[in-house]
């Protein structure tokens, strides 16, 4: 019983090992995985992009300023005239926060007078409002104790679109999306794969059936099982935890189908480039999770270093994260989200492209 054991146990770790593609997926890319996404896990926020609204132009207003970009957490990127033209700038999600300091701060500042300066973030990024918040509240008290004493001024803290700063406005899209790409690629990935093995696919390819056409007929069905998916969760996250759609629904489910479109083409290039499903399995695997940590959901993408920023350009999720957000929490129209939905048109026309070419080398 031991040697029968002993001759399977061999004969199944080989077989395991034999490929040379299953070798990269167990060793290769999880060492390059740990080596891109440990330099994404940053929790700390710097050089936070800022756009300052300065009614007061003292000199103690400077200094305040001074004091926030000397501490490594904020970054002066933009000066408005007028509290509208900032708020304009954090709707679109150019700036990620306003200082606004109203005129006469400094002279209720020094005479212990209960001077205040606001602070708005994006509320529907809660974690990251809640650390700016922190932040700014720490370094502002700090300023006015070395300079007076600490009067009982403050910050004024506001939070846009989730004023309460509550995780669930932030973290339920973005479990829509991770749900919708787990969907979409484990499905799909198998799609022609499946194929292969059960020795079906030289059948297809002596009927009239183009490639092109034998792409889209795998890749549609799935995307209709991406668009009740994603009804049935977002009926759910209306029912149980009362999230509504603040924009335009028409925009939103078209943006759903994008994001699909690119998903379900990635998933067909690691269908087409595997020859077991259970090696195509794995690699979706592979490729969920790094989607997953580089979507700017868990850390924000600011924070990470200039090349995996870049590589993150590439990420559908990311897009569709920042889609989602805007459509759902801001009420965002396609005018404050056409980068976003540009980015996941290119991504889904690429990953299609690729596939059908893959493909047409595969078979010829």
């Amino acid at each position: 019983m031991l040697n029968r054991f002993k001759q399977l146990f061999i004969k199944e770790f080989l077989e395991l090992f034999r490929d040379p593609r299953m070798r990269v997926l167990t060793f290769v890319f999880p060492v390059i995985q740990i080596l891109i996404m440990a330099q994404a896990f940053v929790l700390e926020l710097h050089n936070v992009n800022i756009v300052l609204v300065d009614y007061d132009k003292s000199t103690l207003s400077r200094e305040i300023v001074a004091e926030f970009t000397s501490s490594g957490h904020f970054k002066i990127s933009n000066y408005a005239d007028r509290l509208e033209e900032a708020e304009k700038l954090l709707a679109a999600e150019k700036e990620r926060a306003i200082i606004y300091i109203p005129a006469g701060f400094a002279s209720k500042a020094l005479r212990s007078a209960g001077s205040e300066i606001s602070l708005i973030t994006d509320g529907t990024g809660s974690n990251d409002s809640g650390l700016i918040q922190g932040y700014a509240s720490s370094i502002y008290a700090d300023f006015l104790r070395k300079k007076n004493g600490g009067p009982p001024s403050v910050i004024e803290p506001v939070a846009w679109f989730n004023p309460n700063l509550e995780s669930r406005y932030y973290y339920i899209p973005g479990l829509i999306a991770i749900q919708m790409i787990v969907i979409s690629f484990l499905l799909a990935s198998i799609a022609i794969v499946k194929e292969k093995e059960i020795g079906t696919i030289e059948q297809l390819m002596v009927t009239p059936i183009t490639v092109t056409e034998f792409i889209l007929g795998k890749t549609l069905p799935y995307m209709a099982i991406g668009y009740i998916a994603a009804t049935i969760m977002l009926i759910a996250a209306f029912g149980f935890y009362g999230i509504g759609v603040k924009g335009s629904w028409i925009l939103l489910y078209f943006c759903v189908g994008i994001f699909l479109a690119g998903n379900l083409g990635g998933a067909l290039i690691i269908s087409v480039i595997s020859t077991t499903q259970q090696q195509a399995l794995l690699t979706s695997f592979f490729f969920m999770l790094p989607c997953v940590m580089l979507s700017g959901l868990l850390f924000p993408i600011r924070n990470m270093p200039m090349p995996i920023q870049y590589l993150t350009m590439i990420n559908p999720l990311r897009w569709f994260f920042q889609i989602l957000n805007g459509i759902i929490g801001k009420g965002s129209g396609i005018g404050e989200l056409m980068m976003p939905i540009i980015a996941q048109i290119g991504i889904a026309v690429a990953f299609i492209s690729i596939a059908i070419v893959k493909f047409h080398k595969a078979t010829d």
